[in-house]
């Protein structure tokens, strides 16, 4: 079986429904882990922040009401629609995060929430998005995100019947014949329908971080700290802190 001609639109062509907007419409402000890593690694308001896959505005609004200056972006122009009617004052626009249009050094931090950034196909194109973000970052420039762990997207509802091991049993079902899984792209289903989702060991993240030229501050599963790395392998979603040397 052949790849989807265009994995990163197929997957953004997802968020455009009616039933994509309605789930990522539903939550508003950052999540209790999102908000102790801003609190503990974000430079204090009101610095210049970029919310990259901001979606409906979720995390873009809690962060302005906090006093940071944020710009955010996406891709889902249907989800910045919705972003911009639930927070106006903020200043929303669509844009590619693997070439974004701002001058060097524009920002002290930048976030981006929920793995969005795994959204982005091929790997060569998510490292791209790695290096612009260390671009317009300045120097000391913290860059928080989240990304799938493999191992936890398949086990993260526990490991025994009936609910850990039918969780592992369906997620297995559904890579059959996914023509992405030696990329490490797994197959997802929501209620935007499939999407193929980059779900590399958190190792491989470290890695690209680092190749991008940054140094990992921390990696964190859901709210257990770990070294650089490691992470629990129920842990199905994975934060990095990052910095800007």
């Amino acid at each position: 079986m052949s790849a989807p001609p265009d994995v990163t639109a197929g997957n953004v062509a997802r968020y455009e429904t009616e039933a994509g907007v309605a789930a990522y419409t539903r939550e508003s402000g950052l999540r209790p882990l999102e908000d102790r890593l801003v609190r503990e690694f974000l430079p204090v308001p009101p610095a210049r922040l970029l919310d990259l896959g901001c979606g409906a505005g979720r995390t873009s609004g809690d962060l302005a009401e906090r006093g940071y200056a944020v710009t955010a972006i996406d891709l889902a122009g249907a989800l910045l629609e919705a972003a911009r009617a639930r927070h106006p004052s903020v200043d929303f626009r669509l844009m590619d995060a693997t070439r974004l249009a701002f001058e060097p050094g524009s920002f002290d931090a930048a976030f981006f929430s929920y793995n969005g950034i795994d959204c982005i196909y091929p790997v060569a194109s998510r490292v791209r998005c790695l290096q612009e973000v260390h671009r317009v970052l300045r120097p000391g420039g913290v860059f928080l995100l989240s990304s799938h762990n493999a191992v936890g997207a398949v086990f993260s509802g526990g490991y025994f019947y009936p609910t850990g091991y039918w969780n592992a049993l369906r997620m297995l079902a559904r890579q059959r014949g996914n023509p992405l899984l030696s990329e490490w792209y797994l197959r997802y289903s929501d209620e935007g329908g499939d999407q193929f989702l980059y779900s590399a060991p958190p190792g491989r993240t470290v890695a690209q971080l680092g190749a991008a030229g940054f140094e990992v501050l921390a990696v964190v599963g859901y709210a257990r700290e770990l070294p650089p790395g490691r992470v629990a392998r129920r842990s199905q979603h994975v934060h990095f802190v990052a910095r800007r040397p």
